[in-house]
């Protein structure tokens, strides 16, 4: 169980990853579209709306990866004076309170995105496009980003221990 949720989970963030490259090579598209098209004075409506929903993407998508990868920034003033058992719990209540918070905003931004899809809202951008479309993107990245935290904190809860899952090194045993 714990090494599929592993492999669950490595398989996510990877995903998550290689999307989130593909929306910012996509993102320096529309940029260099953009500098080009006003170079030439050509408007083409829309390039600045679809960057900034491709940095949004990004972003929702990239957060899920960077914790597969162990880079989010974590504070460490605390835990680093604590060890054992006592350091274990508390990384573990930071992970499921990351959870919580993570889950809650990816319901609403399920909720909103079905809201607008309900209603057939447009953007206020030259555009028109229906908001929904882009919401997607954003809301499915972080109801993966979701997924991975509430995937992680079963594996540290069946395996009792945070390896694999802690950016420090954990060379001491959770006694």
């Amino acid at each position: 169980m714990v090494e599929l949720l592993d492999q669950s989970i490595k398989l996510i963030c990877r995903l998550c990853g290689f999307l989130a490259a593909l929306v910012l090579v996509i993102l320096a598209g529309l940029v260099i579209t953009s500098i080009c098209s006003r170079a030439i004075g050509v408007y083409v409506p829309g390039l600045t709306d679809y960057a900034a929903y491709c940095l949004a993407w990004a972003g929702a998508l990239g957060m899920t990866y960077t914790f597969g990868e162990h880079g989010h920034i974590r504070v460490e003033m605390l835990v680093d004076n604590l060890s054992g058992k006592t350091r274990y719990i508390l990384e573990l209540a930071m992970l499921v309170v990351a959870a919580f918070m993570v889950s809650y905003l990816s319901y609403f931004l399920i909720k909103m995105t079905l809201t607008s899809y309900d209603f057939q809202d447009r953007s206020d951008g030259s555009d028109e496009i229906l908001i929904w479309i882009p919401q997607t993107p954003f809301a499915l990245g972080f109801t993966l980003f979701a997924i991975v935290l509430v995937m992680a904190v079963l594996r540290a809860a069946l395996r009792g221990d945070l390896e694999g899952l802690a950016a420090t090194k954990q060379a001491e045993s959770w006694e």
